[in-house]
């Protein structure tokens, strides 16, 4: 394998099907989330926060802001 230069020493590398791989069940798991939201039948979403602030929001934008995702 050849050498590989990263800008995070922490960084983990993947092969491209394994990267592949988690790009589309991160794709799949937004989806399941953004799913309900659409169009005019779309049901509400209740977000808590930490420190137990609750939002309730139809907005997908405001959905994608709001939560936790780690890249």
């Amino acid at each position: 394998m050849a050498a590989v230069l990263t800008l995070n020493p922490r960084a983990e590398i993947a092969r491209h099907a394994q990267a592949l791989a988690v790009n589309i069940n991160a794709a799949k798991g937004l989806q399941n989330v953004l799913r309900t939201n659409l169009g005019p039948t779309g049901t509400m979403k209740m977000l808590v926060s930490g420190a137990g602030d609750i939002k309730i929001t139809k907005d997908g934008n405001v959905l994608l802001h709001e939560m936790q995702i780690q890249l």
